[in-house]
């Protein structure tokens, strides 16, 4: 591959350079081991941290009126460890004050180049080179090098380094999507352990101390490897080993995963931050999964939600299908716990939770999380899109069972009726509107969940009485219409409510959940997030229901989370709206670098640089399977000269080029 500016992100490509921002984006990341790119001197605005994936401390839910059923307790990622803290002194005074910083993060490599100017109040100064990476071929080990050297003085230069536990600092701004947990960590020995959730972890932290007689131009460099594990044994690797294997495992990740385009420097190198921090926040083990913010920041606790199985998983079975058998893995592993929540509920079946670590539901807020049962299909749709991109039947094989019990969960929930069958009392993705009946997003996934495990119970010879039920309930299931308006109805009360006054709605009251009680909401015709429209970018209906949905709901749309643009941009792609679907992709490619949803500090969009993906290989390539066969429609905007991207296919690599001159009209 050659090496170009395209994949080297700097602090010039960042719109917004705060501390928080630049952390974030900067963080480095191996699916199991996340190190924010914290400053080496104390900033008030910095906010270091280290983050295990599945480790994490849990709190009793304290409810003012509990009911049955309700989540029990709260589950926080930890923000563990400052790594990249180094205390420095010059003749007895300190380095405290930044002066200047320089970053560099080389996609292709894996690697994270930082320089640093910093002083005493006297004005003496050192330059701070800092090479790190969260190694690839040793998931427990963060690495760095670092190298001082005295720029204007001569005398005695006194360097401490070493890991430090960090305490929760709490957020003074009401946003119910960030939380950090109390890091009251037991050590003993080697190891350290959670007070509540019990979760233990072993650590081989290498300190720094010393004090060196410098003069003006002399350096210091020394190598440090902080490792944490699940096991009490470490691997005895070099840094330079370490540093080798990461560059040849980058580079065999972007010789199947890059997207060249051509016309558009700056989204060239969006989408490349997107896939590099997909691929470094996965996990990998089939013990954990993907978190929101991946491993960059403590944004929604650090937990899984839907995002995984319909924003992620599609890059993954695309371009790494390992890494998406690891992903679906760690829902097959849940399904016990699965199988308890919906007897809970007193479902058949499982119902999977919609937000946590453990595989226990952690939403306290039941409207907005337990009730989008559309989980359950959506964890189906990507086991179905595994199998068909893949051809793995022998992994499909052992997580059927996945299957049937979603499926015997949506039976379970839903009844017969004289209009079909139906599911009342869900919540849908779009979380402006909760507890409806026949989400038709909701009951869309539902019929291809059935569907899907009836086909799989034949396939297998098994539960042949239960599969003609769940194929049954396929084939009835009930989608609601308005055939006078000709609109796909979201639920069935969906045209009725009153449209919400976004004319006298002040800007900076956006987003609506930070501003306005669930209530205020729900009685509105207002959405977050594409909803009926992710349903047609999945299983498309005509051009002409989509255009008429599309011009209907997209007006209606706030954009407030960041899955939604991607998903729009698909669909104003397939109606030939060229302008509209770049505009949209461009905000989804840049979201993070742009820090377009004003949060970055808190983690990256992880569900979003998914859907940037999405935007341009559902979108503007058009790409869909059609008869066990990958097909392909060329829908490029002007603004984007050519494009090449690779997929796996049944094991072999395709390589696909578009170019505007052979768009389709």
């Amino acid at each position: 591959m050659t090496k170009t500016q395209d994949f080297i992100v700097t602090l010039e490509d960042l719109s917004t350079r705060s501390p928080g921002n630049i952390e974030t984006l900067f963080a480095q990341a191996n699916g199991f081991l996340g190190v924010r790119a914290s400053l080496p001197v104390e900033a008030e605005e910095s906010t270091p941290g280290s983050f295990v994936n599945g480790f994490f401390e849990s709190h009793d839910i304290i409810y003012g009126e509990n009911a049955y059923g309700y989540a029990k307790k709260h589950e926080t990622m930890v923000k563990l460890f400052d790594f990249r803290r180094l205390d420095m002194s010059i003749d007895g005074e300190l380095v405290e004050n930044l002066v200047s910083e320089k970053r560099q993060l080389q996609l292709d490599q894996g690697l994270l180049l930082e320089e640093f100017i910093c002083q005493t109040a006297s004005g003496k100064q050192v330059r701070v080179e800092l090479e790190s990476f969260a190694s690839h071929a040793d998931r427990t080990c963060y690495a760095q090098k670092w190298t001082v050297t005295a720029l204007n003085f001569s005398g005695q230069l006194t360097l401490h380094q070493e890991a430090r536990h960090l305490a929760a600092k709490a957020d003074e701004e009401f946003d119910p999507r960030i939380r950090e947990a109390s890091a009251d960590l037991l050590f003993e020995g080697s190891r350290f352990s959670t007070k509540n959730s019990k979760m233990t972890l072993y650590f081989d932290f290498p300190s720094h101390d010393q004090t060196h007689k410098v003069a003006e131009g002399d350096s210091i460099s020394f190598e440090q490897l902080y490792r944490l594990s699940r096991e009490s044994s470490f691997s005895t690797s070099s840094y330079a080993e370490l540093k080798a294997k990461q560059v040849s495992i980058f580079e065999e990740f972007w010789s199947v995963s890059d997207i060249e385009i051509e016309g558009d420097d700056i989204l060239q190198k969006g989408i490349r931050l997107n896939l590099y921090h997909l691929f470094t926040s996965a996990g990998r083990d089939g013990l954990t999964n993907f978190g929101a913010k991946g491993l960059t920041g403590e944004g929604y606790e650090g937990h899984y939600f839907w995002d995984t199985e319909m924003y992620l998983l599609p890059f993954f079975t695309f371009t790494q299908p390992e890494i998406a058998k690891s992903l679906l893995t760690y829902r097959l592993n849940k399904l016990p716990l699965a199988k308890e929540r919906a007897k809970e509920l007193s479902f058949e079946g499982a119902l999977f939770p919609w937000r946590g670590i453990s595989g226990h539901e952690t939403s306290a807020y039941y409207p907005a999380g337990t009730a989008q049962f559309h989980i359950n299909g959506d964890i189906a749709h990507a086991f179905a899109l595994y199998e068909q991109v893949t051809g793995d039947l022998d992994f499909i094989a052992e997580a059927r069972e996945v299957l049937y019990e979603t499926a015997r969960f949506w039976l379970s929930f839903g009844f017969f009726s004289e209009r079909g069958f139906e599911l009342h009392e869900v919540t849908g993705p779009d979380e402006y509107t909760a507890l409806v009946n026949n989400n038709y997003y909701t009951n869309k996934m539902a019929q291809h969940n059935l569907a899907y495990a009836a086909v799989l119970a034949q396939r297998f010879g098994e539960h042949a009485a239960e599969a003609k039920e769940w194929e049954r309930a396929s084939q009835a299931i009930y989608l609601p219409y308005d055939k006078e308006k000709k609109l796909t109805k979201q639920d069935d009360l969906s045209l009725d409510k009153e449209v919400w006054d976004f004319e006298t709605t002040p800007a900076d009251h956006y987003p609506l959940l930070l501003h306005y009680h669930p209530i205020k909401i729900y009685k509105h015709q207002v959405l977050k997030q594409a909803d009926t429209l992710l349903a047609h970018m999945l299983y498309p209906v005509s051009l002409e229901q989509m255009e008429r949905d599309f011009d209907y709901y997209e007006p209606l749309t706030t954009h407030d989370s960041s899955l939604s643009k991607a998903i729009h941009g698909i669909l104003a792609s397939r109606l030939g709206r060229d302008e509209e679907a770049y505009s949209f992709f461009s905000d989804s490619a840049i979201m993070d670098m742009a820090d377009g949803q004003g949060n970055a500090s808190h983690g990256i969009h992880a569900a979003n640089m998914g859907g940037s993906w999405l935007g341009l290989v559902y979108g503007f390539a058009g790409l869909h399977l059609e008869d066990g066969q990958l097909k392909f429609h060329n829908y490029l905007p002007k603004q984007i000269k050519k494009m090449t991207f690779k997929v796996k296919f049944k094991d072999q690599v395709q390589i696909i080029t578009l170019n505007q001159e052979d768009r389709h009209v």
